[in-house]
């Protein structure tokens, strides 16, 4: 009985021995090279498709946010375009009305006051035109109407208050011009008496010369209101919008208080540094402005990681 006790236990004892050995053989520090091997490729192969899966997840990301941001400015241009292309038709009839030819030839006050009331009634439609003028030959405004700093009806400026504008800008290259012709000027603040306006008014002028039997005898100019139309260029969910000259001037910040460093005081240039400048997606808005400016729009994805669209 004894012999078999002993019996019994040794046997249980080989027994629990052979499971440990199994395990054991099992070890990893057991495996030989061919098996390394094999589990080294395992792994690296796992390392490579995951990094695979992660470039082309970078990939489709930075896709979506180039075709975002094509789209938005192909929106904002189409809609500058709009905005200029009107304001020049608007010109163009203004200088080609008959109301203008016959006040230029007769000189008298009833075709005056009827060229007057159609300038008037040009503002009272558009209420982002600041300023529709008439400016002589001389340089002297004969006809101005103004959008009323209250939000009421334009105003007819009586003649006491017409100024003199023989040495600005708009005026001296605008007679330069042939009939037909358009000036445009710089986006630039709006100036009265030769001072940038308290009230900043950001502004963006379309001139053309008047000619009567061949002969200068003024031009035609609207002021547009760019506020509105800024609000617009620069709004946007996921990007950060500035309007950039060819000079680097900022003329439109997504900081308001950083805005037009060309025109006020303690105010930076845009710094595009190349790692700004790769991740940014910009366009030149000079074929709309036609003002030499050079002016681009760039928008800056305000996320630094952009989630991909969910799929339905």
């Amino acid at each position: 009985m004894q012999y078999q006790k002993i019996h019994t236990v040794t046997s249980k004892s080989l027994a629990f021995s052979n499971r440990y050995n199994k395990f054991e053989s099992f070890n990893l520090w057991a495996l030989n090279p061919s098996k390394w091997l094999f589990l080294l490729a395992l792994f690296t192969v796992s390392l490579f498709n995951g990094s695979m899966v992660s470039t082309a997840k970078a990939s489709e990301i930075e896709s979506s946010i180039q075709m975002k941001a094509s789209s938005e400015i192909e929106i904002k241009r189409e809609y500058l375009k709009h905005i200029i292309n009107q304001q020049e038709r608007l010109v163009t009839s203004l200088v080609e009305t008959p109301f203008m030819s016959s006040y230029l030839s007769k000189n008298e006050k009833l075709d005056q006051d009827s060229l007057s009331e159609l300038f008037l009634t040009t503002a009272t439609i558009n209420k982002h035109y600041m300023q529709v003028r008439f400016i002589d030959a001389n340089g002297q405004e004969k006809i101005r109407i103004e959008q009323s700093k209250n939000g009421l009806a334009p105003i007819v400026v009586k003649e006491e208050a017409l100024q003199d504008k023989s040495e600005r800008e708009y005026f001296t290259e605008t007679k330069k011009l042939p009939a037909g012709e358009r000036w445009y000027s710089s986006f630039d603040l709006n100036k009265e008496q030769g001072e940038i306006e308290q009230w900043i008014n950001p502004t963006y002028r379309v001139s053309s010369p008047v000619y009567v039997e061949g002969k200068f005898s003024g031009i035609v100019i609207i002021n547009l209101d760019m506020t509105n139309v800024i609000g617009y260029l620069t709004e946007s969910a996921d990007f950060l919008v500035y309007l950039v000259d060819a000079d680097n001037e900022v003329l439109v910040h997504p900081d308001p208080k950083k805005s037009w460093s060309k025109y006020l005081t303690n105010k930076n240039k845009y710094q595009e540094t190349p790692e700004k400048a790769s991740k940014n997606y910009t366009q030149s808005l000079e074929d709309i402005f036609n003002n030499g400016e050079g002016i681009r729009i760039i928008l800056e994805p305000i996320k630094a990681t952009y989630s991909l669209p969910k799929t339905q």
